[in-house]
C-alpha cells in the first residue's frame, strides 16, 4: 500500500484522502446551512417552562408554551431594531423605524409592520399586530380563490379569520384548505428553520425550508441581510416571469390573495382599457419607450448606487426570469415589473404599504417619488 512516513510515522494514502475528503465535506455543509437558525436550542424552546421559578413562555396573556415548545411565536422572536448585527431580522419595531426612501433606514426588504398598528392603510393586518381592517374586514381585496386551481395550491374559499405569518391564512409556510391543521402559523413552518438553506435562483422551491424566505414554491435569491443596506449589488434576486400563471413568481405569491389584481383574465393587464396597472411586463420589451430608461438616473443618480441607465434600483426593484443578483437589468427578462416595484410587503408609513409618500407629489422632491423611476418622462 502506498503512503508517507512523517516522524517515523507510516501514513497510508488513502487515509490521507479520506480524512481531506471529510473536511471538504464537513466545510461544504457548513456553507449550506449557514442560513439555517443557528444559537443554543433555549433562545427558541424550553424544556420545562420554568426558569428561577418564573415562566419562560411569552404566549399573549398566557405563560404556557408554544407548540414544539416555543418560547414565543413568529411576533414575538421577529420583534426588534435592526442594526446590522442582530442574526434574526425584525419586522415590527417597538419604536417607530427610521425610513428614507433611497437612503438610510433600519428597516429590511418588506418594510416594518409598525404603522399597521395604528393606520389600517399602512400594512398588512396580522393577527397579534394589528386589528381587522376597518374597511375591509377579514378578505383580501382583490381575492379570488378560483383563479390558481390548476397548480394544487388552494387558498380557503372564504376568509374565516384573521390573516397570519404562516399557513393557510397566511403568506408564508405550507397551506392547504383541506387541512385545517394549516390554518395555525406554527403548524404551517414547522421545521423550516432548522433545514433553510442560502436560496439561489431558480433552485427548486418545492419545501418550505428551500423556498424563497419561506415562501412556498417561491424561487429567487434571498439578500443575506434581508437588505438592510441595498445597492445595486446588494439586495434580493426577485423572481419573476412574463407569464401571470408562473407558481414560482413573487407576483403570482401575491396573486393569491390579491387574484383580481395579478390575473391576465381580468381587463387592462396588457391592452387598454387600463383598469389596473401592470405586471409581470419586462420593460425591456419596450425598447422604444420611456421604460428603457429605468432607473432614470436624471432624478435617482446617488441613490443607493444608481449611477447609469439600467442599474438596479433597490428602492423600485424589478425581477427577473433567473431570479438572480443583476447589478444592471438592461436585456431581455430582466426589468419585470413587481407588485414589490412600488409595495412593502408588510409596511411603510405611507398608505397602501407604498414604497414612497406618492399623496404628497407633486410639492416633494421629484427624488422621492419612485414612480420616475419607470415613468421617465413624466417630470
Amino acid at each position: 500500500m502506498v503512503g508517507w512516513t512523517f516522524s517515523g510515522i507510516r501514513i497510508k494514502k488513502s487515509l490521507v484522502v479520506l480524512i481531506l475528503g471529510s473536511i471538504l465535506i464537513f466545510n461544504f455543509w457548513q456553507c449550506k446551512v449557514m442560513a439555517r437558525v443557528s444559537g443554543p436550542c433555549s433562545e427558541c424552546h424550553t424544556m420545562h417552562n420554568s426558569q428561577n421559578g418564573q415562566p419562560v413562555a411569552e404566549n399573549g396573556t398566557s405563560a404556557q408554551p408554544f407548540k414544539a415548545l416555543l418560547v414565543g411565536d413568529c411576533i414575538y422572536c421577529h420583534t426588534g431594531t435592526n442594526t446590522g448585527t442582530n442574526k434574526t431580522p425584525y419586522v415590527l419595531s417597538k419604536t417607530e423605524p427610521d425610513y428614507h426612501f433611497g437612503g438610510a433606514r433600519n428597516t429590511l426588504a418588506g418594510g416594518n409592520f409598525y404603522w399597521v398598528q395604528s393606520n389600517d392603510r399602512k400594512g398588512h393586518n396580522v393577527k397579534g399586530i394589528a386589528a381587522p381592517d376597518a374597511t375591509l374586514g377579514l378578505t383580501p381585496p382583490g381575492y379570488d380563490p378560483t383563479n390558481y386551481p390548476e397548480f394544487g395550491k388552494y387558498r380557503p374559499s372564504t376568509w374565516t379569520q384573521q390573516l397570519t405569518c404562516a399557513g393557510n391564512f397566511g403568506c408564508h409556510g405550507r397551506f392547504d384548505a383541506s387541512n385545517p391543521a394549516l390554518n395555525d402559523p406554527i403548524t404551517a413552518i414547522l421545521g423550516a428553520h432548522h433545514k433553510n438553506i442560502n436560496r439561489n435562483g431558480t433552485e427548486p422551491a418545492d419545501e418550505v425550508w428551500n423556498s424563497y424566505r419561506f415562501l412556498w414554491g417561491i424561487k429567487g435569491t434571498e439578500d443575506p441581510d434581508y437588505e438592510l443596506h441595498p445597492d445595486t449589488q446588494h439586495h434580493n434576486g426577485y423572481y419573476a416571469s412574463t407569464s401571470p400563471g408562473d407558481p414560482a413568481s413573487i407576483n403570482y405569491l401575491c396573486g393569491e390573495c390579491h387574484g383580481k389584481f395579478h390575473s391576465n383574465t381580468y381587463n387592462g393587464t396588457y391592452a387598454s382599457p387600463w383598469l389596473r396597472h401592470p405586471t409581470d411586463l419586462d420593460m425591456n420589451s419596450l425598447s422604444d419607450s420611456q421604460y428603457a430608461n429605468y432607473p432614470n438616473v436624471k432624478v435617482f443618480a446617488g441613490m443607493l448606487g444608481v449611477s447609469a441607465t439600467g442599474d438596479y434600483f433597490a428602492d423600485v426593484p424589478v425581477g427577473n426570469t433567473r431570479g438572480a443578483v443583476l447589478s444592471n437589468v438592461a436585456g431581455a427578462g430582466n426589468a419585470i415589473v413587481l407588485c414589490l416595484s412600488c409595495h412593502r410587503a408588510h409596511g411603510s408609513p405611507y398608505d397602501y404599504i407604498l414604497r414612497w409618500d406618492y399623496k404628497s407629489w407633486p410639492g416633494i422632491p421629484d427624488n422621492q417619488n419612485g414612480c420616475l423611476a419607470c415613468h421617465t418622462n413624466k417630470f
